[in-house]
């Protein structure tokens, strides 16, 4: 060998010996294999976890990879595929699509090249061959196929007339040896990743299809040997195509081939995920379970054999995702084998076989066996050279499940270890950064965003429609199964832009029933998006409160095969809610038990459950019949600068868009300005009523217009479900023009036109679902609570007072409370069945959910060390039930201001509310205070353990029109209007203020839509 030939040897050797040193600068000048000896030291530094040097390494061996005319050569898939699973572990998705993507063009360039491999040099596929390393006794058994390390292949062709008139690359003839079959298992796992990464829309990938046409079996493969392995590569393409039929037909033909080969564990595995999504409903009878877990060790046998340590840990994974409680402790003790046995030949592998360990064993409920196989795991992530932050996000994910175990819940104050599992998990999931940039991690995320931007020229689409439900709604099973971490992806995924393209395509169809359905769903997605997990919790938390005959059949079906964790919470939740015994003072509910049991269902929500959407509760396309006669149900959305609007009544719904929704503001800011409501200054008792019927008359034909076919004819009672500034407008004052009457005068003829109020009873509701069905349990006690302060006299304490007792004089054994001393009202005892709050409360604006329902005062102490005390968002938690009824009569909403809100100040303590369980809420838009709240007060009280609270109100507010009103015992006055010591409370400013939500809690659809 001459000097220069050793020197170059010997710098290709030094290339490979300082890889995992980052000292990567000179170029290999000999091949010794196609791939080269770089791309197989690569894999060594990948299964030990040095991803970075497994990535210089990769990209060595691709650029060195052959190259003619058209491009890179078939030798370059196997170092791309395996950049591809570096991005991968690194949650860089761009990146790892991109290397996917390249590896199968090179495939699709270079179709044909199967067809030029010698198979003859398979040589007695009959013979067997044991495997090299004896890990453990069962690898020891397995039997591998004799294959040789190369296959021969004919490249090139004879230069003939003919040849040069056909055209193409010239290329003298030549036998060259390749390693096909690791080209052909790289082919494998390429198409292995893109179904993992592009999920059901791989089916419609264009790429893919060309790679299945591009290898299709040649004629030369005429040995069963070869066709077989073939036939295994291409089951693992079917799978990157959605086929799913055909690749369990390959994977029972062609995963043995009388003893293991390269493709054995991938193409298993693909079936095995495949199997994993059970039947149409997601259901997996016990045969099923306990196949998928003796799958999953078989595929760890034969990777192990095979040296493809990788796919151990991921084959094991999907097993816990499956496996009842025995099939988790098979899992965790082959996962603990593994993990123990593989240290040395793959520290990916046994990192990932201690995290599945401790996720069975989590599962099982052995929490301190758990923690040791985490601390395990931790130890081998913690080491300099490794660097997979995919697992360690796996890993976080069991310590949050670790942390509900310890009793510590989700949501919990402080920086607890909930919080901190929590939020790496919430990094790696939605904030992934590579050199400061967000890039997408995990499938769900890259897929529903192909899908999100792929909407523009696709609306009205049928196949668009199809792909958009398939990504708005719960998560699928499948997902919980195969990966937790793609299925919190997807809990966490916000798909309002999802609903709200469904919407726009309903409404171009004038799909009334559908626009319904969306509309409902984009409202509730308001409320779930800022509860924990885009409210999993919640859904879990209302099953296990609600009355089994008050469910959908999905909730019905959850709660007959339920895990026993659910069970027991649930039997703990029914038993936590009867009413006690009537006691002189009102009893708090223990705090401790509240927090226990939120600790359990922060397990639930983090298990592998099927939880169906319940809360705030769906609109089914049954319930357009279901609405009874004389009832209409109107609802508004504002999207994208217009409002989509539907009104039911009558068996059938109808819908409508009103463009420019940017008038809306505009318009009610001058309904309230001219009822006295946002005026600042002056008086604000208007002089006549001319003004503000006008200012109605505008919104009444602007919302409806005569072309949506709406009519107050026939209507004894309409629900309202508002968007947007719409809260803000008192519906009670638009005119009635259909049931207008026309009376002789003595001035001639004259049209008189009822208000909404003296014709309809109008009720109002935050979501579509919630006007037609209640949620969760509430108590059935009949008494009253009352927090009340200086709302009816600011400077007279015994006038305030004197109407304090007034107002609760007709209740039976009323609690009578201060802010100041009132118990914590999430913790409220079951014995109070109404709750009314008469002061004033100002929302939080920025964290509506942090609202307090009853007002703050430090004065007293009362939320010294206990802030979180009356706030919306402890409402949504447990203790579960509470009091049908909240009243807070002294609402600060943005109406007040002359800039006016978004409503969100309104809809939040709505949907809140009544997504804790209460039946009926009524809420002030504005505060009145003084005699004119007294006066309504105090006919609720007498009327709510007869009625219900909207006709109360109703009640109510029909006495105050009808009072006179002292000027002087009217907080909301100014000096201006007490010129005048007496007006009528017929003046909208004193009862219009008030908004009441009612249900038709309608019986539960026969069936899912």
């Amino acid at each position: 060998m001459t000097l220069p030939t050793k020197l170059a040897a010997f710098i290709g050797s030094l290339t490979i010996l300082l890889i995992g040193e980052g000292i990567v600068s000179a170029q290999v000048t000999g091949r010794g294999s196609d791939p080269m000896q770089t791309y197989y030291e690569a894999l060594r530094y990948y299964r030990d976890g040095d991803i970075e040097s497994a990535i210089r390494g990769f990209e060595i061996a691709s650029r060195s990879s052959r190259t003619d005319i058209n491009g890179k050569w078939v030798d370059a898939i196997p170092p791309r595929v395996m950049l591809a699973e570096c991005y991968w572990q690194l949650g860089h998705l761009p990146a790892c699509r991109l290397q996917l993507d390249e590896a199968a063009r090179i495939a699709v360039r270079n179709r044909g090249w199967i067809g030029q491999l010698d198979f003859s040099a398979l040589g007695n596929g009959g013979q067997i061959k044991q495997p090299t390393s004896n890990l453990w006794p069962e690898v020891a058994a397995v039997r591998l196929l004799p294959l040789p390390r190369t296959l021969p292949l004919q490249r090139g062709r004879a230069v003939t007339e003919q040849s040069l008139a056909a055209g193409g690359v010239i290329e003298s003839p030549n036998i060259q040896n390749l390693d096909a079959l690791e080209i052909m298992h790289a082919i494998a796992v390429m198409s292995h990743r893109r179904r993992v990464l592009l999920g059901p829309l791989a089916a419609d990938d264009g790429l893919t299809a060309e790679l299945l046409e591009a290898t299709k079996l040649p004629s030369s493969a005429s040995q069963p040997l070869s066709r077989g392995l073939i036939h295994a590569m291409r089951g693992c393409e079917y799978y990157a195509r959605g086929e799913d039929k055909t690749v369990i037909d390959r994977a029972s033909k062609y995963a043995s081939l009388g003893g293991v080969h390269a493709n054995t564990p991938v193409l298993m595995l693909c079936a095995m995920k495949i199997a994993s999504a059970g039947d149409d409903n997601g259901k997996l009878n016990p045969e099923a379970r306990a196949l998928i877990v003796s799958s999953a060790s078989q595929i760890t046998n034969s990777a192990a054999a095979l040296e493809q340590y990788e796919w151990i840990g991921e084959a094991l994974q999907v097993a816990v995702g499956v496996a009842d409680p025995a099939g988790l402790s098979r899992v965790e003790q082959t996962a603990v084998l593994a993990g123990r046995s593989l240290v040395r030949q793959s520290r990916l592998a046994s990192l990932h076989c201690y995290l599945v360990a401790a996720d069975a064993a989590v599962s099982s409920g052995r929490h301190a066996v758990a923690a040791e196989h985490l601390q395990a795991a931790s130890a081998l992530a913690s080491r300099r050279e490794v660097e997979l932050p995919r697992l360690e996000a796996y890993g976080a994910y069991i310590a949050a499940r670790l942390a509900a175990a310890k009793g510590i819940p989700i949501g919990a104050v402080g920086s607890s270890e909930m919080a901190s599992a929590l939020k790496s998990v919430a990094d790696f999931v939605l904030d992934r950064r590579d050199k400061r940039r967000r890039v997408i991690s995990m499938p769900f995320m890259y897929q529903a965003d192909i899908v999100l931007a792929g909407l523009g020229g696709n609306i009205g689409n049928q196949s668009a429609k199809r792909i958009l439900n398939g990504y708005a709604g719960p998560v699928g099973i499948s997902l919980w199964r195969q990966d937790p971490l793609n299925a919190l992806a997807a809990a966490y995924f916000d798909d309002t832009a999802m609903h709200s393209a469904l919407m726009k395509m309903a409404s171009m169809e004038t799909n009334g029933p559908e626009v319904l359905k969306q509309s409902d769903r984009l409202l509730a997605k308001r409320l779930t998006s800022r509860l924990p997990l885009q409210g999993r919790m919640l859904q879990l938390r209302t099953l296990a409160t609600s009355p089994a005959d008050e469910m959908w059949p999905a909730g019905r079906e959850l709660l007959a095969d339920a895990p026993p964790a659910f069970t027991r919470l649930r039997e703990r939740t029914q038993a936590s809610i009867l009413v006690p015994a009537p006691a002189e003072n009102v009893a708090e509910r223990s705090a401790n038990e509240a927090l226990a049991m939120e600790a359990s269902l922060s397990d639930l929500t983090l298990s592998r459950i099927p939880v169906p959407e319940v809360n705030p509760p769906i609109v089914a396309t049954a319930d357009v019949a279901a609405v009874p006669d004389g009832v209409a149900l109107l609802t508004f959305v504002i999207d994208a600068g217009k409002v989509y609007a539907t009104a039911t009544r009558d068996g059938n719904t109808r819908t409508w868009v009103v463009p420019a929704a940017n008038r809306l503001p505009a318009m009610v800011n001058r309904l309230l300005q001219e009822l006295g409501v946002s005026r600042s200054r002056g008086k604000r008792l208007p002089d006549s009523d001319e003004g503000w019927k006008t200012a109605a008359e505008k919104l009444r034909s602007f919302l409806l217009p005569e072309s949506s076919g709406w009519t107050e004819d026939g209507i004894e009672k309409v629900i309202v479900v508002p968007d947007g500034q719409l809260w803000y407008l008192p519906f009670e004052l638009l005119p009635a023009v259909a049931v207008a009457e026309v009376k002789e005068a003595d001035e001639g003829t004259e049209v008189s036109v009822p208000l909404w109020a003296d014709h309809l009873q109008v009720e109002y509701a935050p979501t579509p679902g919630f006007a037609l069905r209640s949620v969760g349990t509430a108590t059935t006690s009949p008494r009253i609570a009352m927090v009340a302060s200086r709302f009816f006299a600011l400077r007279d304490v015994d006038a305030n007072q004197s109407m304090i007792d007034d107002v609760v004089m007709p209740a039976q054994d009323p609690l009578l409370t201060s802010p100041a001393k009132a118990p914590p009202t999430q913790n409220i005892g079951l014995d109070i069945g109404h709750l009314m709050v008469a002061a004033a409360v100002t929302p939080n604006l920025n964290d509506p959910l942090a609202t307090h329902v009853i007002p703050v005062d430090n004065s007293a102490g009362r939320t010294a060390g206990r802030s979180d005390w009356d706030a919306l968002r402890d409402w949504i938690r447990y203790p579960a039930s509470g009091p049908q009824s909240v009243v807070i009569a002294g609402w600060k909403s943005r109406a007040i201001t002359t800039k006016l809100g978004d409503g969100s100040e309104l809809f939040y303590p709505l949907a809140s509310l009544h997504a804790s369980g209460v039946r009926q809420v009524a809420l002030s838009r504005w505060p009145t205070g003084g005699a004119s709240a007294a006066t309504v007060l105090t006919e609720v009280v007498n009327e709510i353990p007869h009625t219900s609270l909207a006709a109360a109100m109703r009640r109510g507010t029909m006495m105050l029109r009808q009072a006179e009103l002292s000027t002087s015992r009217e907080p909301l006055l100014g000096k201006p209007d007490t010129d005048v010591p007496v007006v009528s409370g017929e003046a909208p400013l004193f009862w219009s203020s008030y908004l009441s939500t009612g249900s038709l809690d309608l019986e539960p659809p026969a069936s899912e839509d």
